[in-house]
């Protein structure tokens, strides 16, 4: 049995309902049922709504996780649906800001329409998101990584990984070729940034 599967059998997160109190969900394997429940329940709302990732293909995501064993794919489900859903890459990728030191990288995330707080205030579910980041960051751990994490946000979510403690990389408008490639990375530098968060408190 992997460790993913594992650990779709064990792990459980608390999560705020709106205003009311806590709720527990789980922390799982991602499978087919929670790709259905993207296609069928989110995929209408972000595209009424514009949102950035209303053309995210988590069907790919999914064959990804399924044939590549450098990905890893995992959901949060409560009261059986789908609140959130991320998909790691665990091998081959590099920090940004110290070099020769291995990250997980987070090449996908995202929660439902109903938990995030520019669509619906307040949001069925809070902490979803955080949630799934800090579990890359245990992931990581696991790996021998010491926490790293890195990702590329969409613009609506820089306010998000900012909050959580990441470090943006700047990039110098010379060095920006094509605007597309000017999308904003994020990195969590595992227990030194650790020591320097520690230190600003």
């Amino acid at each position: 049995m992997s460790w993913g599967e594992q650990l779709s059998k064990i792990q459980t997160i608390e999560l705020k309902e709106g205003r009311t109190g806590n709720v527990v969900a789980g922390l799982v394997t991602r499978t087919a049922k929670h790709v259905e429940d993207y296609e069928q329940a989110w995929r209408e709302p972000l595209r009424e709504l514009n949102k950035e990732d209303k053309t995210m293909s988590w069907r790919f995501k999914k064959q990804l996780a399924e044939h590549h064993p450098d990905h890893e794919a995992y959901a949060i489900e409560s009261e059986d649906l789908t609140q959130g859903m991320i998909l790691l890459e665990t091998q081959n990728r590099w920090s940004l800001f110290t070099p020769g030191k291995r990250i997980i990288y987070i090449a996908a995330i995202v929660s439902a329409p109903c938990n995030r707080y520019w669509i619906q205030r307040p949001p069925e579910l809070k902490g979803v998101g955080r949630s799934l980041l800090e579990f890359a960051k245990q992931r990581s751990l696991q790996l021998g990584f010491d926490g790293r994490v890195g990702l590329h946000s969409l613009s609506g979510a820089v306010g998000f990984y900012e909050n959580r403690g990441m470090t943006r990389l700047e990039l110098d408008p010379e060095d920006i070729i094509d605007p597309e490639d000017n999308v904003p990375y994020f990195e969590y530098m595992g227990r030194y940034q650790e020591g320097r968060d520690h230190e600003r408190n």
